[in-house]
């Protein structure tokens, strides 16, 4: 998928001088194949003749008046070129700067205090970018990443503005959880929910073991709100986390995001339930 690995020390250079930008393969709604400025392709064939050890100290560089500074765009490119080539220690170094830079960003438009649940929400963002880069180049993720290297402000602005509204769209649409001790003084879940809750929270379900369960239901609704609506449709209710049916409704289509966010969610959900238990 990535190609052949290639064995590279601190003073070689990543590509062979002269080698150039890769041509993107995204095409605008009129068909035509995205280009990145000129600025930004000059500064790119500049970045790829350099070693990597030049690279990380221009990637670690803030400023974007200093003649080292190296655009997001560029970063973007080097660190895919090097996974397509197999270079995972290149990659892998080159990532956290950029990771960073979008950190600081968040941490200005998606402020703790401003909303709830920022910190996860920032930390959602960044997964997801991440993951991004994991996955491009495999099946289905060639051109995600394209748009990053022309406009990586404007890309990674569209990209947060996603993920704050589905977070709204989340807490506007979520209901909290019924009243966890029923009329009759039982648990108010049919016993297949409540095998659902036994089990992520590693009670058998057992008559003996019932007590916990409105303890379990008072931990799901602490939970933050995009882990619990997540538990909520697939743990509770029993929805699939995604399917290849289009037309099926799922936690993803639900959710309006990936399948493998609600799976990350869920994750987390299941870490701190898990050791719920444990806790009493």
């Amino acid at each position: 998928m990535y190609g052949r690995a290639i064995e590279r020390t601190p003073g070689n250079p990543l590509l062979k001088g002269g080698d150039m930008a890769r041509p993107l393969i995204r095409k605008t709604e009129k068909g035509e194949p995205y280009t990145r400025p000129p600025g930004i392709e000059s500064k790119i064939d500049e970045a790829l003749g350099q070693d990597l050890g030049t690279l990380l100290k221009r990637a670690r560089v803030t400023d974007n008046r200093s003649k080292d500074y190296l655009p997001p765009e560029c970063l973007v490119h080097l660190i895919r070129d090097a996974i397509s080539r197999g270079d995972r220690r290149a990659a892998s170094a080159l990532v956290p700067p950029l990771i960073i830079r979008c950190e600081a960003n968040l941490l200005k438009t998606v402020p703790d205090g401003r909303m709830r649940n920022a910190e996860a929400i920032r930390e959602e963002i960044l997964s997801n970018l991440g993951l991004m880069f994991a996955e491009d180049g495999m099946e289905g993720h060639e051109t995600e990443l394209d748009y990053y290297e022309c406009k990586f402000g404007r890309a990674f602005r569209s990209f947060r503005i996603n993920h704050v509204r589905a977070e709204i769209s989340h807490r506007e649409e979520l209901i909290d959880l019924p009243d966890s001790i029923g009329d009759d003084g039982e648990p108010a879940f049919d016993d297949e929910m409540l095998g659902r809750l036994s089990s992520m929270a590693r009670i058998n379900g057992a008559q003996e073991d019932s007590t916990y369960l409105p303890q379990v239901l008072r931990a799901v609704n602490d939970l933050p709100l995009d882990q619990k609506r997540a538990v909520v449709l697939c743990r509770i209710i029993g929805y699939d986390e995604e399917s290849t049916d289009p037309n099926k409704r799922t936690a993803a289509t639900i959710c309006k995001v990936e399948g493998r966010t609600i799976r990350y969610r869920l994750k987390r959900a299941d870490k701190r339930l898990k050791t719920f238990k444990e806790d009493l």
